[in-house]
């Protein structure tokens, strides 16, 4: 019997092994599950097949393929693009960063448009701009959200949509089944009550192990009429305006898009849309408006980047690292859970060991003390190749921003970690404006005066112990 049992052990081992080599792109992640099979046989196996394993996505993740397919054939029939003659227009203003352009558009089929672009420092100005455009809708309202909380801030949005689909105004909502689960009883019945069709991203059955089960839709973007966007760092929450009193300073940062670059942000809203509502939506030109503004009103160029798990080539890791190498004289990387991949850390210092002025913010203290410890692993070797690092002290920095020369701006949802680049729903803004980098670029100083840099040389003293917690942490954040 003992005999049949551990026959049957080393094949349910080397079946776990195989799917390990076989499913995990990651290698950091493929090690740090091997590992935990070899030491801990019984544990490791089912924390993989719990946790490693993304049964209940395929089917979600197939329709969303199927359907940015459809999608991008119907656009390139009806809707003209003008990269290239754009590129040529604005020579000027794009620099050194024309590759880049070509890159994006490459490995997303992103389209370079004309837009004006407004920086929202926090959510003191993001929420009083995000409900005025809301509260002019005419004819839809898109959404999809993170964490939509049911507090202050999360029910005067709601308020407002139950306005305008009193008025007529198709309001269409998507949100992640965990982290919002508390505006279920309250606010997404009455959303619901009103006729606004709103539905999660992916619907979770095991609330205990969501936060973290892969995959997560960890968007925050807001679709106007077709002509309005919103996209950055600021969820639906009071936690994350400072004119509420929530016991913590929260910085983060988001953009409002107005201009043709509001069809880029329809189009991956419709992919999500149409994998996880029985409502589907077709191409209809109702949906991309002509969203041209005034030559006068353009402050600069933009593409957007999408990212997750139906997209396989890891776009935003790509877009950040393409982003970096490119760099010649200033970068100015903010991030709250920085734990990179090595493409990211390559290009971070090669452009630093280049002579760019790599500068990194990320919180002093993280809400995670695993994210925390694991984001200091790396400290040492990018000193070491000149990288600036400061820690932010004032609260806690939640933005993902990146300026370089003064020329490219990105503001987005994604995070520097494994999660962001390959298991959640991510998405940014890539921004070719002078105007807007030097707002970006204004704002990064301002809060380095509430930062406290690593000193190279105190960093290279600490202790043993913490350099273990710290490579520890790392390890564990491979199953994060």
């Amino acid at each position: 019997m003992e005999t049949l049992l551990f026959i049957i052990y080393l094949l349910i081992l080397g079946y776990t092994v195989a799917r390990v080599l076989l499913d995990t792109d990651s290698t950091p992640k493929t090690l740090a599950y091997l590992l935990l099979i070899l030491v801990f046989p019984i544990g490791g196996i089912l924390i993989y097949f719990s946790l490693g394993i993304n049964y209940r996505h395929q089917r979600s993740n197939d329709l969303a393929r199927r359907a940015q397919v459809d999608l991008d054939s119907s656009l390139k029939d009806e809707i003209p693009d003008e990269t290239e003659d754009l590129v040529v227009q604005h020579s000027d203003e794009i620099g050194h960063f024309e590759p880049l352009i070509r890159f994006v558009s490459g490995i997303g089929k992103e389209r370079l448009t004309p837009n004006r672009f407004q920086l929202l420092i926090n959510g003191e100005e993001k929420f009083p701009e995000v409900l005025r455009v809301l509260a002019k809708a005419e004819e839809f309202i898109h959404m999809e959200y993170y964490d939509w909380e049911n507090d202050i801030r999360g029910n005067q949005i709601k308020e407002v949509l139950l306005e305008k689909a009193k008025r007529g105004v198709r309001i269409r909502v998507l949100y992640d089944d965990y982290a919002s689960r508390l505006i279920k009883k309250n606010i997404v019945r009455e959303l619901k009550g009103a006729g606004v069709e709103i539905y999660p991203k992916i619907k979770l059955k095991i609330k205990q192990l969501a936060n973290r089960l892969n995959h997560r839709d960890h968007r925050k973007v807001i679709i106007v009429d077709g002509k309005t966007g919103f996209v950055g760092g600021i969820n639906i929450s009071d936690r994350y305006d400072n004119s509420i009193d929530t016991k913590l300073y929260w910085r983060d940062t988001h953009a409002k898009i107005t201009g043709p670059l509001v069809a880029n942000l329809q189009r991956h809203f419709i992919v999500s849309w149409n994998s996880s509502s029985p409502n589907k939506l077709t191409f209809d030109l109702t949906l991309f408006p002509d969203a041209r503004i005034e030559p006068g009103e353009v402050n600069g160029l933009g593409q957007v980047v999408a990212g997750g798990p139906i997209y396989p080539k890891s776009p935003i890791m790509l877009t950040y690292a393409r982003i970096f190498g490119m760099a010649r004289e200033k970068l100015y990387v903010t991030n709250p859970y920085f734990i990179p991949s090595e493409t990211i850390m390559n290009s971070l210092m090669q452009a630093a060991i280049s002579g760019v002025d790599v500068r990194l913010m990320v919180p002093e203290k993280s809400d995670s003390a695993i994210v925390g410890a694991a984001s200091r692993f790396y400290f040492s070797q990018l000193l070491d190749a000149g990288v600036r690092i400061f820690l932010y002290r004032k609260g806690f920095v939640h933005a993902k921003t990146v300026v370089a020369d003064n020329r490219l701006s990105v503001v987005g949802t994604a995070n520097m970690d494994i999660r962001s680049f390959d298991l959640n729903f991510e998405i940014m803004s890539v921004i070719y404006s002078e105007k807007f980098a030097g707002d970006l670029n204004v704002a990064f100083e301002r809060d380095l005066e509430e930062c406290n840099e690593v000193d190279k040389k105190s960093w290279g003293k600490i202790g043993v112990f913490k350099k273990l917690v710290y490579a520890m942490a790392r390890l564990i954040s491979s199953f994060l």
